[in-house]
């Protein structure tokens, strides 16, 4: 990127004179306000910030295997395993409660300070050590990067392993117990998340990049070393897929495993897979630039190593990008976590540079320049979301409602698993990737049939298709939030009446001003009664007021069908 020899040499520690040690001083006690002012921010978020609904699908998942079903098995999921099955313990010791979500938050904040902690020696080791703190400080509060890792999600972990694998390739040669290391990072990536392939192709574009141009600048190239470090890098890489597809097989789920990691996710015509347009040509066209600059970071130090490490973290940052824009079917948020930061190490040190040219100090020009950058991160932060509101508590109290009318061996129908505590009537997950497939006619869609046949009395209306919502409300009432509970409002009190369900279970036929006398179905109308699938005939011999017809159970443990309230709870 640019020559060493115009770069500042100053570090945070000096060690000379009164006016550098107040500096210093000053510089470091900056820091450390910035950090915990990130921190502060990132302990607010984990209470207040939005649930995304990746969120409770996977804490559905984790709840799983703390209660001994097997994911994919027993429980459908699209992702790798590894991240949830090293929360089960964690989960398991929490116990059921509606503020599950924010304790699991928290268990995610020690990777966010290791990824700080990655940048840091990153930029430590391919400049300096002031530019790698302020780098890793204005990394932390990049938006998207802040916010997602503030989920419970598997980028948390895999965002970690994927610095990991970038400081590894980056921070000495590789070759010996590195190229396994990185092996090694990389196979727990990928038991993480798939989504490694992305950037996998991404350091391998940066690679070939650093190779072709180390030809063009006549630099010896090993080949039998490439080979050696490739087979070192793949040895590395298989130990814990192997260890964890041979866990799958003897727990009978590795057929399963498959179906819902690979295929499953691989459904045709999803995003742009399978159509034609410019994306297409994005990578291609990008490659001469990315190579250019490549070349630029490549000669801007007299350390080779350091060029390369420079090179390499700018182009797998510009093929991410390009790859992702051009050929990644969905594009997220959480696809951009691990590449944030290195995009922070790519272009503050072009900044930092251009600082250091009017012959400004870089004890005061640096910090002032990041706290800039890093104050305008948290006003988009404060944009996206308020921490002043509280955005979580629609979900925590959605997720009371259910926990508080519904036993531990009810099912619960929730698009992603947002009842997290409950089983579900149906297997699949109502993501993206499934609703494409249902659209396709690859996967059936049996919601109401699964829920009739469970005898489903609780739902949360979620991701549902037009005609399941139609039935829904034909069979349901609402109540406060997402949440349903069966039955339905039959209006005001006549002497016949009719109604049709299709929910076999335990109802009650109440009035809100006077209690009910009459019969259904020409037997006389008791306080709660087992009503099975079909029309029913309702006479009134006397009563006053709406009159509904509820689920015993949410009758008894607070529901108001006319009120919509659950006593309690949403009140």
């Amino acid at each position: 990127m640019v020559p060493e020899a115009v770069l500042p040499t100053s570090t945070i520690k000096t060690d000379t004179g009164s006016k550098e040690r107040v500096f210093g001083i000053v510089e470091s006690s900056t820091l450390a306000v910035a950090l915990a002012a990130l921190i502060v921010l990132r302990l607010i978020y984990a209470f207040v910030y939005r649930v995304d609904s990746d969120e409770p699908q996977h804490l559905h998942v984790v709840w799983g295997w703390a209660h001994g079903l097997i994911q994919y098995k027993d429980i459908f999921d699209n992702h790798s395993p590894l991240f949830q099955m090293l929360c089960a313990p964690l989960f398991r010791l929490l116990g059921e409660h509606s503020w599950i979500v924010i304790p699991m938050r928290l268990a995610m904040l020690p990777l966010y300070l290791v990824d700080l902690w990655i940048v840091y020696l990153m930029g430590k080791a391919l400049y300096f050590q002031r530019w790698g703190v302020w780098i890793a400080m204005v990394a932390g509060g990049i938006p998207v990067f802040f916010l997602t890792t503030t989920e419970f999600r598997t980028d948390d972990p895999w965002s970690t392993l994927c610095l990991a694998m970038v400081l590894i390739a980056v921070s000495g040669p590789m070759d010996g117990k590195r190229a396994f290391y990185f092996g090694l990072t990389m196979g727990a990536a990928f038991s993480v998340s798939m989504k490694t392939s992305l950037l996998l192709a991404a350091l391998g574009t940066g690679a070939a990049g650093i190779i072709a141009l180390h030809a063009l600048s006549r630099r010896d190239t090993k080949v039998l070393g490439l080979l050696k470090n490739a087979t070192l890098i793949a040895a590395g890489a298989m130990i814990i897929p192997a260890l964890l597809v041979g866990a799958f097989a003897a727990m009978g789920a590795l057929h399963d495993m498959y179906y819902c990691v690979v295929q499953h996710n691989t459904v045709p015509g999803l995003g742009k897979w399978g159509k034609a347009g410019l994306h297409l040509w994005l990578f291609p066209m990008s490659l001469p630039v990315l190579f250019g600059l490549g070349w630029l970071c490549m000669h801007s130090s007299a350390n080779e190593q350091v060029g390369a490490g420079r090179a390499l973290i700018l182009m797998t940052c510009g093929a991410y990008y390009f790859l992702m824009r051009g050929y990644w079917p969905l594009v997220t948020a959480q696809d951009f976590v691990p590449v944030a930061p290195l995009f922070a190490l790519a272009l503050l040190p072009f900044i930092y540079h251009l600082l250091s040219l009017p012959g400004w100090p870089a004890r005061v020009a640096i910090p002032i320049a990041s706290l800039l950058v890093l104050g305008g991160e948290v006003a988009l932060i404060w944009r996206a979301q308020s921490p002043m509101d509280n955005e979580m508590a629609p979900f925590e109290q959605n997720l009371a409602a259910v926990l508080h009318i519904t036993n531990k061996t009810d099912y619960v129908f929730d698009g992603k698993g947002e009842t997290i505590f409950r089983n579900r009537p149906i297997y699949w997950v109502l993501e993206g990737v499934t609703i494409r497939r249902i659209q396709l006619g690859l996967i059936p869609n049996d919601v109401r049939e699964n829920l009739i046949a469970k005898g489903v009395c609780v739902a949360v209306n979620h991701r549902l298709r037009p005609e399941d919502q139609k039935w829904l409300r034909a069979n349901f009432i609402e109540a406060d939030g997402k949440v349903w509970i069966a039955g339905q409002g039959l209006g005001p009190v006549r002497q016949r009446m009719s109604f049709h369900t299709d929910i076999k279970a335990n109802y009650s036929i109440v009035a809100d001003q006077a209690k009910l006398a009459g019969t259904l179905d020409g037997v006389p109308l008791q306080d709660s009664q087992v009503i099975p699938p079909g029309t029913h005939r309702l006479e009134i011999a006397s009563g006053s007021g709406n009159v509904a017809l509820v689920w015993t159970q949410a009758l008894d443990r607070g529901f108001d069908p006319f009120t919509k309230k659950i006593s309690g709870v949403t009140e």
